[in-house]
C-alpha cells in the first residue's frame, strides 16, 4: 500500500501539467518526494529557496542561475520583465516542448515580499512552453498562486495527500501511533531515534519550525488553544480574550499546516504541536496554563461535557467545583438519553467521595436505571436511602427522589408500583418518571384508559423538562396502551421510535414497547409477518440488559411470536397503508436513487427519509428495501 501510494504521488509529478504544487507542513516529506521524482528525471534544476531571496532581484539571480543564464542582465524593478527573461534563457537552452527544463522552487514560503511573489506568478502565468514548474511550499494556499490554480494551469498535492497512512507507519513501527497523524518527519524520527530520542527531537523541531517564526501574539494564543486542541472562534476568544483569535488562528493554519480549519469552522491544531505547546505552556507560565484550563473546563460544562469538565477540574485540584457542577448539570445529558456522559464523569471522582455523597448517589442511581441496569440502580438506591433528609435539589429531599426511582424500578421490572404513594408534590424530571411508573403498572393491569391518562401527564411533563427519555417512554406506553386497547397505535409508535434513534444505545430498551404495540396491531390485523418482526425488534433490544428488565414486555412478545391459525380473510397491505409522503419515498424506492438522493429529489432531510423507510417497512411487513419494491409492484402502486 505504501508503495502504490507513493507511485501515485510521483505520477503525478511526471504528468505533464505545467505547474505542480507541493503544499503541506514542515516535515511532511515535500523535499524528499521530490528529490525521488528528480532522480528518475532529466533536465531537473532544483532553486532551494531561502531568506536570501526574498527580493525579486535576488529571487530572479537565483533561477537564473540554475538555469544557466546571466545573472548580471536582471532588471528587479520590473517583475513581468524578469519572467520574459526567465523565457529568453530557457529558449536559448536545449530545452523543447518534448523535451523540456524542469525548473524546481523547493520552499517558495520563505518569498514574502510583494515584488518576488509578482515575479512568481508572471512566471507562472507566462511560463514558457519548454519549462514546468514544480514548487513547494509550506502554505496551504499562496496568493500568488490562486488565479493559476482556479484557471487549472497548476495542480496541487496537499498535506493530507503527503500523510502517511496507518499502514505505512505501521510497517515502519511496527504499530500506528495516532498521534503522529501521518507526519513523515515525526515518523522516521521515533524509527530512528525512539520514543525517548524522538520525543527531544519532534520538540526541537517544531521549536525552529514553528513557534519561533510566529509572533509573539500568535505564540500565546496557539498555547492557549493547545489546552482544548480544537477549538471555534467563540471558544478561542473565551480562553484567550483575544477579540481577534478567530482570525490569527485561520492565518497560521494558511501559513504553516500545522493545523486545519473545518466546518464550523472548527480549528484543530496538529496533534504533535498541541501536545508540545501545552508542554511549554504549563513550563514558561504556569498561572496562566491553570486560568485557562479552568476557562475550558467552565466552557464545557456549558456545552453539557461534563465528562470532560468533571476531569479538568479533577485535574485541577477543585474536586468541589466538580462536584457542584456535576449536580447541577447531570440531568440535561441523562435526560438527553445519554448517561455515559454523567457516568463517566463520575468516573473521574475519587469513589470514597460519591459513596459517602447521598446526592452522588442519587445520581449514579438515576444513571444507571436510565441504562436499565436494575442490580447497579439498586446499590446506589440503598447507600442514598441512608441520608434521606438530606435534600437533593431545593425543596426535594434525597427519600423522595429514591422513592420516585423505585417506583419506576418496580414498573419497569415486574410492571407493578409500590402500593403507597410518594405524597410529595413533584416537578420537571421526578413528575415525568412518577407518570411513567403509574402508566406502566395501570397498563399491564389492564386499565388501559388510565394508563393512558397517566402516560399522557408524563408526555406533557417530560416535553416541559425537556426529557428526551421520558418522552420515548411515554410515548412508547401510549401506543402499547392504544394497541392493547383497540386505539391508532401508529402514531404514537411512529414518534416514539423516530426519538429514539437520538438516545444513546444505554437507553434504547425504553422504546421497546413502541414495537410490541406494533406487533399487537399488525397480530390483531393479521399480518404475521410484520407482528413477528415487530416481537423480534422488542425482544432484539431487550436482549442486551439484564433479565428483570421488561419481563412483561418480554413475555408479551414472546406470546406474540407463537405461531397461531390464519385468519380466515388475512389483511394484505396495500398502498392505503401508507400516507402520501410515504407511498412517494416507495415509488423511490422502487429506483437506483439512494435513500440521500431521495431525500435530495423530495425536499426532506436523509432522517426523514430514513424514518418514512422504517415506517414504510413496518406498515408492508417487510425488512429490506427489495421486499418492499416487490410488495409495491404487486399491487401496481409504481405505475399509478
Amino acid at each position: 500500500m505504501a508503495g502504490r501510494a507513493r507511485q501515485r504521488l510521483l505520477e503525478r509529478l511526471r504528468a505533464d501539467t505545467d505547474t505542480v504544487v507541493v503544499s503541506g507542513p514542515a516535515g511532511a516529506g515535500k523535499t524528499a518526494l521530490v528529490e525521488e521524482w528528480a532522480r528518475a528525471e532529466s533536465d531537473v534544476r532544483i532553486l532551494r529557496i531561502s531568506r536570501h531571496h526574498n527580493t525579486a532581484e535576488s529571487l530572479l539571480s537565483g533561477i537564473l542561475a540554475v538555469l544557466g543564464g546571466a545573472a548580471d542582465l536582471v532588471d528587479a524593478t520590473e517583475p513581468s520583465a524578469g519572467a520574459v527573461l526567465v523565457g529568453r534563457t530557457v529558449d536559448a537552452g536545449p530545452f523543447t516542448a518534448d523535451r523540456p527544463c524542469r525548473l524546481v522552487l523547493d520552499g517558495v514560503d520563505s518569498v514574502t515580499d510583494p515584488d518576488a511573489e509578482l515575479l512568481l506568478r508572471e512566471l507562472v502565468e507566462h511560463r514558457p512552453p519548454p519549462l514546468r514548474l514544480l514548487v513547494t511550499t509550506r502554505h496551504r494556499n499562496p496568493s500568488w498562486l490562486v488565479r493559476s490554480r482556479a484557471c487549472g494551469a497548476a495542480t496541487t498535492i496537499t498535506a493530507p495527500e503527503l500523510r502517511l497512512r496507518p499502514a505505512d507507519v505501521a510497517s515502519l513501527l511496527g504499530a500506528d501511533v495516532p498521534e503522529l497523524d501521518g507526519w513523515a518527519m515525526g515518523v522516521g524520527l521515533l524509527a530512528a531515534l525512539g520514543p525517548a530520542g524522538a520525543d527531544e527531537a519532534i520538540r526541537d523541531f517544531l521549536r525552529a519550525e514553528v513557534t519561533r517564526r510566529v509572533t509573539t501574539e500568535v505564540r500565546q494564543l496557539l498555547h492557549a488553544v493547545s489546552v482544548a486542541g480544537a477549538v471555534c472562534p467563540a471558544l478561542a476568544i473565551r480562553l484567550t480574550g483575544n477579540p481577534a483569535a478567530g482570525q490569527l488562528l485561520a492565518q497560521f493554519a494558511e501559513v504553516t499546516q500545522f493545523a486545519t480549519v473545518s466546518e464550523g469552522p472548527v480549528f484543530a491544531l496538529h496533534p504533535v504541536l498541541a501536545r508540545h505547546l501545552r508542554d511549554e505552556f504549563a513550563t514558561e507560565r504556569w498561572e496562566s496554563y491553570v486560568d485557562v484550563r479552568r476557562r475550558y473546563a467552565d466552557w464545557l460544562v456549558e456545552e453539557g461535557q461534563l465528562d470532560l469538565s468533571t476531569r479538568l477540574y479533577v485535574e485541577l485540584g477543585e474536586v468541589a467545583t466538580a462536584c457542584d457542577t456535576l449536580l447541577a448539570h447531570w440531568q440535561h445529558p441523562v435526560l438527553s438519553g445519554h448517561p455515559e456522559v454523567v457516568r463517566d464523569a463520575l468516573g473521574h471522582l475519587p469513589p470514597e467521595l460519591v459513596a459517602r455523597d447521598p446526592q452522588l448517589c442519587v445520581v449514579m442511581a438515576m444513571v444507571n436505571l436510565a441504562a436499565g441496569d436494575h442490580r447497579a440502580w439498586q446499590r446506589w438506591a440503598d447507600v442514598a436511602e441512608v441520608h434521606e433528609d438530606v435534600e437533593m435539589e431545593p425543596g426535594l429531599p434525597v427519600g423522595v427522589a429514591v422513592a420516585v426511582s423505585r417506583r419506576l424500578a418496580a414498573a419497569v421490572t415486574s410492571g407493578t408500583t409500590p402500593h403507597d404513594t410518594v405524597g410529595y408534590p413533584l416537578t420537571g424530571l421526578w413528575a415525568a418518571i412518577s407518570e411513567v411508573a403509574d402508566g406502566l403498572s395501570r397498563l399491564w393491569a389492564g386499565d388501559h384508559t388510565a394508563a393512558t391518562a397517566h402516560f399522557r401527564r408524563a408526555e406533557v411533563a417530560s416535553r416541559i423538562a425537556g426529557d428526551q427519555l421520558a418522552l420515548v417512554h411515554a410515548l412508547s406506553g401510549l401506543a402499547l396502551a392504544a394497541a392493547l386497547g383497540g386505539g391508532d397505535a401508529m402514531p404514537c409508535a411512529d414518534e416514539a421510535i423516530a426519538a429514539a434513534d437520538r438516545l444513546s444505545p444505554l437507553c434504547r430498551w425504553v422504546v421497546a414497547h413502541a414495537h410490541l404495540a406494533l406487533a399487537t396491531v399488525h397480530r390483531s390485523g393479521g399480518t404475521t409477518l410484520a407482528a413477528t418482526g415487530a416481537a423480534n425488534d422488542a425482544l432484539q433490544l431487550l436482549s442486551d440488559f439484564p433479565h428483570p428488565l421488561e419481563q412483561r414486555t418480554r413475555a408479551r412478545a414472546a406470546e406474540l411470536l407463537r405461531p397461531i391459525a390464519p385468519p380466515a380473510e388475512p389483511r394484505r397491505p396495500g398502498g392505503s397503508d401508507l400516507s402520501g409522503r410515504e407511498r412517494r419515498v416507495l415509488r423511490a424506492l422502487c429506483g437506483p436513487l439512494t435513500l440521500r438522493e431521495i431525500a435530495d429529489e423530495l425536499y426532506v432531510s436523509h432522517n426523514t427519509v430514513k424514518s418514512q423507510v422504517r415506517s414504510i417497512f413496518r406498515k408492508l411487513g417487510v425488512h429490506d428495501r427489495a421486499a418492499a419494491a416487490a410488495a409495491a409492484r404487486s399491487w401496481s402502486m409504481v405505475e399509478r
